[in-house]
């Protein structure tokens, strides 16, 4: 294997002292191979491959993913730029990063976090919405640590800008108010409280956790085209991905703005729906635009639309693929 990238890493304080190791990429007739080789007091330990295999995308968010982790555990380049281009230690943190920093490494008491989890379900059914776009786990646990008790103090915890504490910031309010709390507003002093190491540790977290997060997005991209290949429908493409259908027609439609060739999964599927239906899709998608899909459901369904939630998702599923048969054939057009 021919070695294309090699840095040096050394553990910057903890135990055991004087271990340090290497992370590389190398090449062999088309097929990259990236890892960590350590080593204790200048002899070779363990080596940890991260991936083996010919894309180069996998390569790239495999080996990120893997440098994150061991920056995280303390560890730090001779050469630094392997995640971003400025060195982390040459930037500034910034206070909402800090807030955030501090806010993850704090319990929270259980009994408020169970009362904001009831709040948040409440204004989820309310306003039909899915409860993370109300509030995120990671939200709600930043005012279980924060606690704060007025508007203003509501926009200094990290995910409650102006715009979400407007429309949530009295009932929160009402909510926290009570709740007896051990530090003051505003909250700068937090900078004071998070160490450089405690700082580092949290932001190589995050950069492992997004490029997790990548990896495995590819990774699910790699197995789906396969499927797609082999011939697989939908239903079975939806259990090999432990996927809901409407999920994965979303990444199927992502597939084909990409350029991948999804047709044959379409056509497959589309093959039961009748004639008549598919043109009365289409000559709406060609009149009304293929953007919106509600005003192409209540063309092309009209009385029949859905009323029962299956239903209506089935109507949505078809109009999505046909959809996509639309697009391709305008393009091929052009």
């Amino acid at each position: 294997m021919k070695i294309v990238f090699l840095n040096r890493l050394e553990l910057d304080s903890g135990y055991p002292a004087g271990r340090e190791g290497h992370v590389f990429i190398g090449e062999e007739q088309g097929n990259w191979t990236a890892g960590w080789q350590e080593t204790v007091d200048g002899a070779n330990a363990d080596r940890t491959i991260w991936y083996e295999g010919t894309s180069w995308e996998e390569l790239l968010s495999s080996f990120r993913h893997g440098v994150a982790g061991r920056m995280k555990e303390g560890y730090r380049p001779m050469l630094d730029g392997m995640l971003d281009d400025t060195p982390f230690w040459e930037r500034k943190p910034q206070l909402q990063s800090l807030l955030q920093c501090y806010a993850d490494g704090r319990e929270a008491s259980e009994e408020v976090l169970e009362s904001l989890r009831l709040w948040r379900r409440t204004k989820a059914a309310e306003e039909k919405r899915p409860a993370y776009m109300i509030a995120t786990n990671r939200e709600l646990h930043g005012l279980a640590v924060y606690l704060p008790h007025t508007a203003a103090e509501l926009q200094q915890v990290p995910g409650f800008g102006k715009l979400k504490a407007e429309r949530y910031g009295a009932e929160l309010i009402a909510l926290l108010a009570q709740t007896e709390r051990g530090h003051a507003y505003p909250l700068d002093w937090v900078s004071g409280a998070v160490s450089a190491e405690q700082y580092a540790a949290w932001t190589f977290a995050q950069r492992e956790e997004r490029y997790g997060k990548s990896l495995s997005l590819i990774r699910e991209k790699r197995k789906l085209l396969a499927g797609i290949r082999e011939g697989s429908s939908l239903a079975e493409l939806a259990e090999r991905m432990k996927c809901p259908r409407r999920d994965l027609i979303a990444r199927i439609e992502q597939l084909d703005d990409e350029g991948y060739d999804v047709l044959p999964l379409i056509e497959q599927e589309l093959a039961g729906v009748p004639s008549e239906e598919k043109e009365q899709a289409l000559g709406a998608m060609g009149e009304l635009g293929d953007r919106f899909l509600k005003p192409l459901q209540q063309r092309v369904y009209g009385a029949a639309a859905g009323t029962e939630y299956a239903e209506t998702e089935r109507q949505y599923e078809k109009l999505r693929m046909l959809r996509i048969s639309f697009r391709r054939s305008r393009k091929i057009a052009i």
